[in-house]
């Protein structure tokens, strides 16, 4: 057990040494760390740390904290261990990895830390993991497993770094909280740490990891979540930044032409003069956005709009009138948060959310949106450039800290009755703000990645195949911490290179989860076999969004074979280029008894039972739904 703390750039290390029963002293004398555990066999085991600055004077100028670190004593005994690696934010690959793998991050740091934890350096040494949040060890052979994660969100960031031996055995597991700030180190002052839990379990990890998402939101969550989820129309995967007035008008007349089961109508990126401007409509928008959000209520749905609060470029009027709200390094100069090639050329920047000029800023901003422009739906995007570091201008709170303060002050601002989507987001310190968050990486019209993102070994490149495992193994944190986003369906033929078995595909998987549901095509122009695909999609999400769907066997494959929505519903595909059959164990309290119709199309599924087991031959890409 370590603290790693810092004066300017010296760097130290410092070991805690036991002094008695569950108290421990750092060796620079500074620090005293307090270690107290309850166990009961419903629980399992929960570790409740306090950090106790000992000296007698608060740290010297240029003093802060960089991480604490703690070795956890409960191990799972034996080997052929996997681990199920949970990802910092929305965007972040969540999914079963072997103990032979390595834990590569991103090739290029742009892209590391502009979807995953920047705070944590990934060694990429074989059997040696970091995994966000939480995570799970689990043996598929014996059934035995352990949780690991914390109960509560605290004020630090949490993370576990999980190492195996060469049989697949547990050597170490470490909680590690990321301070990253100069805490209100007074003398003798407690600070209390996120407790974690430890539970040792037999038998199914994904009822285990269900319940988990079960208790947090209980402690965490929003509470009253609606029992509709939000259902509409996205503009970002057909046009992305290419939207005017007219094609948000032209395909909002065709919803009511086409008659579709549809609750909001969201404007995405591309209506703002400048990324950071977010008041000031481009000239493609010359009735303002108040106008749309008008007429599209006019229509019958609610109006949705997509921003980025923290993010800034330097052509914005906001760059160049107050400089001194950009996020900036010990040098002065402003921090990196992305490279978006749509916004032109170089970096954007991030916003330093804890200086008075930018709150009162994004104050202002959701203000207008909400009370003057009339938007009941916001869509918040690439949240996590609000904890990169920088020399912020309150160093006493932690990036975990500063997040969460400014998503209190939004839904403040905004209203309980404003739904606010949250996306590129940090996952726990989001629980209990946000009513839909994005679970996944981005959609796109391709089932795998980019090659370039390929050579770039980056793990978390948009793609459907990648964003589908993510809505797969998050699944079960539906109704629990908040309603899920997939993000948007994809159904058209045109500007898709996705064939129509991964189209169902794509549909199934969404469908099944009953989380939100959003399709973000060009209505217009939309083919009639693939308008019936989509109106069948909606009626199956209609039947499954009030339910929190189980991921099933999240062991067995990084894609997950199956999904079952206590609706009623069981998913099941093929991800694979050739035909497969599909072998998994039956979930407790389902029907096994045929005939199995599928959903789709009405006919018979070979549904068979083998050994307490389902077994099913499907093609490449094949997916059915049947009623279980």
């Amino acid at each position: 057990m370590k603290i790693q703390y810092r004066v300017h750039n010296s760097v130290t290390i410092s070991n805690f040494l036991p002094v008695k029963a569950g108290v421990y002293q750092s060796e620079c004398k500074k620090f005293e760390l307090l270690l107290t555990s309850t166990t009961d066999a419903k629980t399992g085991t929960v570790l409740s740390p306090k950090l106790i600055w000992r000296e007698s004077t608060r740290p010297e100028v240029g003093f802060s904290v960089d991480h604490l670190e703690l070795e956890l004593s409960l191990l799972p005994d034996g080997g052929g261990y996997s681990l199920f690696q949970h990802g910092y934010q929305s965007w972040s690959i969540s999914r079963k990895v072997e103990s032979t793998a390595v834990d590569r991050p991103p090739f290029l740091s742009f892209l590391q830390y502009s979807q995953e934890n920047i705070y944590s350096k990934h060694e990429s040494k074989v059997g040696k993991f970091i995994s966000e949040y939480l995570t799970l060890v689990y043996n598929k052979d014996t059934g035995n497993g352990v949780l690991y994660a914390p109960i509560e969100q605290g004020e630090f960031g949490t993370k576990f770094e999980v190492v195996f031996g060469e049989s697949g055995n547990v050597t170490s597991v470490k909680v590690i909280y990321d301070v990253h700030c100069l805490p209100d180190l007074r003398p003798n002052a407690k600070l209390s740490i996120a407790k974690v839990k430890v539970q040792i379990f037999k038998g199914n990890p994904e009822g285990k990891l269900a319940k988990y998402f079960e208790e947090l939101g209980a402690k965490e969550g929003p509470g009253n979540l609606p029992k509709k989820v939000p259902t509409g129309w996205c503009s970002w995967y057909y046009y992305y930044t290419k939207i005017d007035q007219k094609t948000i008008l032209d395909n909002l007349a065709k919803v009511r032409e086409l008659n579709l089961p549809f609750e909001f109508f969201q404007i995405d990126d591309g209506y703002q003069k400048e990324i950071g401007d977010w008041l000031v409509p481009n000239d493609k928008f010359p009735g303002g956005m108040r106008i749309l959000a008008d007429e599209i209520k006019r229509v019958g749905l609610k109006p949705g709009i997509w921003l980025a609060p923290f993010l800034v470029r330097k052509k914005s009027e906001f760059f160049r009138k107050y400089p001194e709200a950009i996020l900036k390094d010990q040098n002065g100069k402003p921090v990196p948060a992305i490279y978006q090639p749509l916004w032109g050329r170089g970096y954007t920047y991030a916003l330093d959310i804890t200086h008075p000029t930018a709150l009162a800023y994004i104050e202002k901003v959701f203000t207008t949106l909400v009370k003057e422009w009339g938007y009941p739906y916001l869509k918040l995007d690439f949240l996590y450039a609000g904890l990169l570091p920088g020399d912020v201008y309150n160093k006493s709170l932690s990036p975990q800290a500063r997040y969460r303060n400014v998503l209190e002050l939004i839904r403040k601002v905004v209203g309980k009755n404003t739904f606010l989507l949250g996306c590129g987001a940090p996952m726990l310190p989001s629980v209990g703000i946000f009513d839909g968050m994005r679970i996944s990486c981005d959609v796109a019209p391709f089932w795998y990645p980019e090659r370039l993102r390929v050579f770039l070994k980056d793990r978390d490149a948009l793609c459907t195949r990648t964003a589908l495992i993510n809505d797969i193994t998050r699944s079960s944190m539906h109704r629990h911490l908040w309603l899920n986003d997939p993000d948007c369906l994809l159904v058209r033929k045109k500007r898709n290179k996705m064939n129509e078995a991964q189209t169902k595909l794509m549909a199934s998987v969404m469908a099944v989860s009953g989380g939100m549901l959003l399709v973000s095509d060009d209505l217009t122009k939309l083919e009639t076999d693939r308008l019936d695909l989509l109106k069948k999609a909606f009626q199956l999400n209609r039947e499954c969004q009030a339910y929190t769907p189980i991921p099933i066997g999240i062991f067995e494959e990084e894609f997950p074979p199956a999904l079952y929505n206590p609706a009623g519903y069981l998913g099941i595909w093929n991800p694979r280029e050739e035909e497969h059959t599909i072998r998994f164990a039956i979930p407790q309290g389902l029907k096994t008894k045929a005939p199995f119709l599928d959903f789709w199309t009405g006919t018979m599924v070979d549904l068979r039972v083998v050994d307490g087991h389902f077994e099913t031959t499907l093609p490449a890409f094949g997916s059915v739904v049947v009623s279980v």
